[in-house]
């Protein structure tokens, strides 16, 4: 069952089969109150109800994935001689994704240091999303591609695509300051996931970064 559905929703219809006809044949359906010893599992008891006759099993509360995954219970059929049986019942709760990620921060500032080369981490993002699941897990992007920089797409960590001078020596009378800046995006694996983005300042100066050659 998804989570956030309202009380009553349908889970699922249990059928339990008895050869008999008649009166004998038809069979009574109720929720056990003697517990379910799996400790990984909620208690399914006041979670969920059965119909007597029909053998629907719907919920009874709205759930909440962050709180709680999975819930077990017993369900015994009965029929009018008294003779029953009983079904062990699993509920697992999906979840959805209700929260957006938020950055430590709105916007980040970062130096390419001198002598810096292809590949060298100039600096970390961090988000988080307080879903849990895959809807919790955070992927960073650069909104626009960009020919100087990239991000690891699992830390949040962005380096140098390039070395920071062609050749060394090139372009170091150019120390006028200049800054470069990248929007990052914070998201989910997931197609529908809800999306944050954060801005980068990256100051250049020390590179030959957007410069024309001399």
């Amino acid at each position: 069952i998804r989570e956030n559905l309202p009380p009553g929703t349908l889970v699922t219809t249990l059928r339990a089969v008895d050869a008999d006809t008649g009166a004998f044949g038809e069979l009574r359906y109720v929720v056990l109150e003697q517990a379910v010893g799996d400790p990984t599992m909620g208690d399914g008891r006041d979670a969920f109800a059965v119909n007597g006759s029909s053998g629907e099993l719907r919920s009874r509360l709205t759930f909440d994935y962050e709180r709680a995954k999975a819930f077990q219970l017993l369900v015994r059929a009965t029929d009018a001689g008294n003779a029953s049986a009983t079904v062990t019942v699993r509920v697992l709760v999906t979840g959805e994704d209700e929260y957006d990620p938020i950055f430590l921060s709105p916007s980040f500032n970062f130096e390419v240091p001198e002598g810096a080369r292809k590949g060298q981490t100039i600096g970390r993002v961090l988000a988080t999303d307080e879903d849990e699941g895959a809807d919790g897990v955070v992927l960073y992007t650069l909104a626009k591609p960009s020919p100087y920089f990239a991000i690891n797409q699992t830390t949040g960590s962005i380096y140098l695509c390039v070395d920071s001078q062609p050749q060394a020596g090139a372009g170091r009378a150019k120390r006028e300051p200049r800054e470069m800046s990248l929007e990052v995006q914070a998201r989910s694996p997931l197609p529908a996931s809800r999306v944050a983005s954060a801005q980068v300042t990256i100051d250049v100066t020390h590179t030959s970064f957007g410069l024309a050659p001399d």
